[in-house]
């Protein structure tokens, strides 16, 4: 501990309080458990005061009346002010609750801190309210952390899904910028620790709860969600236990829509090349989420020096939704220049008459275009487990042992079920994108078929199930002896760890079935011989709130129809494994980790080493010994394409696939502070980070499909060339060589302003991209055929990325203000980074391989703006979160195909496929379009009412301004972009009663 006796404030009457109980997730290391509630003098701890009771009346001026909420806010300042390296946390407040509905929600406002409005980073087709991917300045590589300790989800990744977790469990949320060495390695970007109460740190008895519910204005339904908290405390003949207990359990209910254009393709109109949109697609997603978190916690103490601590923690996510969608897509649309607008770039803008058209005269074709629906159906799972036992023994005045043994599993299982229709969608329609959505006109003679079941053509289905499980199993023990209370060395720590985790993840894959297209041995049929209730007319009704001018009524498979396929029927839905016998011996990869690491660390402290100035800090090393493996299958689906005029089926077959790599590495890191003023905080830090890959990227398995178009007439597509989809286990792990310079001003209590400098270079990036390659495809009859296919892999880049940039935030009260309006305060931080990652690429429009695009997930400015009011019976606040424009994903699937560049008219008999020879009249062109989720930002709003000391109210709103989420296309001539999709989701009202007793 450091003796900080030295230190004291001036001004206002404050001064550091001594008083603190010591929380089972100190951020001093992995092993860390409570300890008891205890006074120390002249030294500064380690972990913030009780989480329960944040503060007393000691150290605030006396005219300030001090709400739960700003105490919490208050304690979380100082747990900044006295860390050993750069931290921000969130507090929760005495009625346990933190300050938004989400731990997502709650990390979006963090300085340096950004959240993914979409199911995943490199997702950029489905939208998500509350947000998945977080982001610390910029690096999705964040490690999630319970109590100090590893923690993750099995969904192939590394770690915790964040909206998996009941928020109302956690006691605080601390997000870790910079490393020290006795922090569990992992985390490129930084670590996420979710802190969960312990029943020492309450003084008495203790019920806690809430209720709640929450409308949003879509979906017209409310959900409703509670929660509980009872803890105690008894002194017996054997020691003092402590036993605490926390249910909770919550829904949401979301309705989104969206709005997606296909890629802009270029085409040759009369002696100038354009940029056409090759269709438009568009949909809804009901979406219904609960979320049940069960939490206990005991704790004994039998002499005054030990404590032993047992934890349980469950988390369990159930979700269920249904998506409805309609696309339109040809890579052979025109319009007349004449009669249309475009853009400086040709990029078109809108036309009364995009048509389809033949490549051998380019004029307009009489029929339909390739159009079709679907509608989806899909549930599932995720339930994370941590037990977790712990032992903090003070084993001398000066020698203090922690020890924990942690086994954590999680399950994961999903299934998802697809019916495509072919809708009758007309040859040729009027589209505008100059308005803040697109419109699409239909000629009026078109407009009956949409009612007419004999147009509808049962097309095809798709089904997917995933069931995956994981387990660790880690243990730890760390010792910290005081070397001095007044020399230079005050403290030495060391420390071991072992972790063993594994992962065995059962995948389906996508499982494309036709059904009746002549060519596959069954008749067409349409929704007019279908039974009752296989389809219905469906209405998106309010489609982006009205203000879209698309079709919006049509005949559509009903939901019922898709989730009749159920396999796994209320196994998914009530969170027990899909039955074995719906895999097959190639859908199951297997995965394991082994790690092994160790480290030292000392703390130091002068009271005027430099120039006069206090400095502190600690210097240390972690060594990491650790080895990935993976066993799996490379398999080819089966498929029916026509090829050179005849039509070809491939077998089902696959093969065994395994690798490994054992890498070691020395992680060092330096945190020096000085402090010119006990009010001012300067600090300096190196260290080296690292992230181990995802199972899912070290996946032994991969697969190989066949690319099609065209088709039609009965005929199954045309063969386009192969394509194969692989992991690599032998990835090296991501390194990150870290550079932090932070200036922190502590003027009183509850006002902090802090401004931070941050360069990181990145090594071993992992990319996901494509190459040709040579693969053997296996033919009937078990022929083997060498072919050139296009390969999606990901591999380590063999060029270091950059990341730079500025950090500063600040908070405040007015408390110089009179009367009512002291309750005022403000809380603002800026986030900018800049980026270079010259081993990731993309293929542009014209087929040209480039290199210039930032880091995903990094958004060059980031800001969040609160306004707050904390004065009595009253806490509110007004927030607005904003970030630009973000790269996700350089290979995403939409905008990564291919299409055919006309030159001219094209005789009949040309070849303008893959594999064809160059020729004058047509150019085969591959892509891999980047996507870019453009600026965002949402206002929310909150406001509690306290009757007692008892009893609250509160009501919240998120999505006040109803924001459009959009998504755009790169890989444009002249930098152009264009817009890929647009998102609208719920505005939303929460009000929830909470009590305390």
């Amino acid at each position: 501990m450091f003796d900080r006796s030295w230190v004291r404030r001036s001004g206002a009457g404050l001064k550091y309080r001594v008083g603190v109980s010591l929380l089972a997730i100190s951020a001093m290391g992995c092993g860390a458990v409570p300890a008891m509630a205890q006074e120390s003098t002249g030294t500064i701890p380690q972990t913030p005061p009780s989480i329960e009771n944040p503060e007393s009346d000691e150290g605030k001026a006396d005219d300030v009346i001090v709400t739960a909420r700003r105490a919490a806010i208050e304690s979380a300042i100082r747990r900044k002010e006295n860390s050993d390296t750069i931290i921000d946390s969130v507090l929760a407040d005495d009625a346990g609750k933190l300050p938004d509905n989400s731990i997502t929600e709650v990390l979006q406002r963090v300085a340096g801190v950004t959240i993914v409005r979409f199911d995943a980073l490199g997702d950029p087709d489905h939208f998500s309210a509350q947000g998945s991917g977080i982001q610390v300045r910029g690096l999705s590589g964040v490690a999630g952390r319970l109590n100090g300790r590893e923690i993750f989800s099995a969904s192939g990744g590394r770690g915790l899904s964040f909206g998996d977790v009941t928020p109302e469990l956690m006691a605080a949320v601390d997000v870790y910028k910079a490393s020290t060495a006795d922090l569990v390695e992992g985390g490129t970007g930084g670590q996420i620790d979710l802190r969960t109460k312990m029943p020492f740190d309450y003084r008495e008895f203790t019920v806690q709860g809430s209720l709640n519910g929450s409308y949003g204005d879509l979906r017209k339904k409310v959900s409703y969600g509670a929660s509980v908290l009872a803890t105690g405390r008894v002194e017996t003949g054997i020691g003092e236990f402590g036993l605490l207990v926390d249910i909770a359990r919550n829904e949401f209910l979301q309705l989104s829509h969206f709005l997606r254009t296909e890629p802009y393709y270029k085409t040759r109109i009369g002696a100038a090349d354009y940029f056409i949109p090759g269709g438009f697609t568009y949909g809804d997603q009901d979406y219904e989420r609960s979320r049940t978190g069960l939490y206990a916690a005991l704790q004994w103490r039998p002499v005054d020096t030990l404590t032993i601590s047992q934890t349980f923690f469950q988390s369990k996510y159930e979700e269920e939704s249904f998506g409805h969608g309609v696309f339109v897509t040809s890579k052979v649309l025109r319009a007349d220049p004449a009669t249309s607008q475009f853009d400086s770039n040709n990029g078109l803008i809108s036309s009364p008459n995009l048509f389809l058209s033949a490549p051998t005269t380019f004029l307009p074709v009489t029929g339909t275009i390739t159009a079709g629906g679907n509608t989806g159906f899909s549930a599932g799972t995720s339930k994370t487990t941590d037990w977790s036992t712990a032992v903090d023994w003070q084993a001398s005045d000066r020698m203090r042992i922690r020890a924990a043994f942690q086994y954590v599993k999680s399950t994961s299982t999903r299934q998802s079920y697809d019916l495509f229709p072919a809708i009758p969608y007309p040859g040729n329609f009027a589209i505008d994108l100059s308005g803040k959505f697109p419109e699409v006109t239909l000629p009026a003679s078109s407009l009956a078929g949409f009612d007419d079941p004999a147009r509808y053509m049962w097309n095809a289905s798709q089904d997917h199930l995933e069931d995956n499980r994981g387990t660790l199993y880690s243990g730890n023990v760390d010792f910290e002896y005081d070397l001095s209370d007044d020399g230079f060395f005050r403290t030495f720590k060391t420390g071991m760890r072992y972790a063993d985790r594994s992962e065995r993840d059962n995948n389906s894959g996508y499982n494309w079935q036709a059904f009746g297209q002549g060519w596959n041995g069954s008749p067409a049929t349409f929704f007019s011989g279908a039974a009752a209730g296989e389809y219905n007319k469906f209405v998106f009704e309010n489609f982006f709130r009205g203000q879209a001018n698309l079709p919006t009524s049509l005949l559509l498979p009903s939901d019922a129809a898709a989730k009749r396929f159920d396999v796994a029927g209320d196994h998914v839905r009530y969170g027990n494994r899909i039955p074995a016998d719906s895999f097959g011996p190639l859908d199951l990869t297997s995965s394991r980790s082994n790690s092994m690491s160790a480290y030292a660390l000392v703390r130091f402290q002068e009271g005027d080493a430099f120039l006069g100035v206090p400095v502190q800090g600690n210097v240390g090393a972690r060594f990491i010994s650790n080895k990935n493996q993976s066993n799996g299958f490379f398999q080819q689906n089966t498929s029916t394409f026509q090829r050179n005029g005849v039509i070809v089926t491939l077998p089902t077959v696959g093969a065994p696939r395994a690798g490994s790599r054992t890498y070691e590495r020395l992680l060092p890191s330096v945190n020096v502070q000085l402090l010119p003023d006990p009010t001012v905080h300067i600090r300096a830090g190196y260290n080296i980070t690292l992230d181990n890959p995802s199972f899912t990227a070290l996946r032994a398995a991969g697969s190989l499909s066949i690319r099609t178009t065209g088709g039609g007439g009965g005929a199954p597509g045309i063969f386009d060339g192969f394509t194969t989809d692989a992991g690599n286990p032998r990835l090296k792990p991501l390194i990150s060589n870290n550079l932090d310079l932070s200036a922190e001003w502590y003027p009183k209590g509850g006002t902090a302003l802090h401004v931070s400098l941050f360069h990181k270079t990145l090594e071993n990036v992992l990319i996901y991209g494509s190459s040709n390659q040579q693969v053997d495809v296996t033919l009937a009859g078990g022929v083997i055929s060498r072919e050139t296919v296009q390969s999606t892999n990901i591999f380590n880049a063999t060029e270091n990325a950059k990341i730079k940039g500025v950090e500063a935030g600040f908070r405040t009260f007015f408390d110089m203000l009179p009367g009512v309006l002291s309750g005022f305060g403000v809380e603002a931080n800026y986030t900018f980074i800049d980026s270079k990652n010259p081993g990731d690429s993309y293929i542009d429009i014209n087929g040209v391989r480039r290199a210039d695009v930032p880091l995903t997930g990094l958004s060059k400015n980031t800001f969040n703006v609160t306004g707050l009011y904390e004065k009595g019976k009253v806490s509110a606040r007004l927030a607005y979160s904003w970030r630009s424009r973000y790269l996700m994903t350089t290979n995403s699937n939409g905008t990564n195909g291919d299409y055919v560049y006309y030159k001219a008219p094209t005789p009949g008999t040309t070849n303008c496929s893959a594999t064809a020879p160059v020729n004058p009249f047509c150019q085969f062109t591959d892509i891999s379009l980047p996507i870019y989720s453009e600026p965002y930002g949402s206002l929310d709003a909150g406001f509690t009412f306290r009757f007692s000391k008892n009893i609250s109210a509160s009501i919240q709103g998120s999505n006040l301004l109803n924001e459009v989420a959009k998504t755009s296309m790169g890989g444009y001539d002249n930098g152009q972009r264009y817009i890929r999709s647009w998102f609208v989701s719920d505005r939303r009202i929460d009000g929830s009663i909470r009590f305390s007793f």
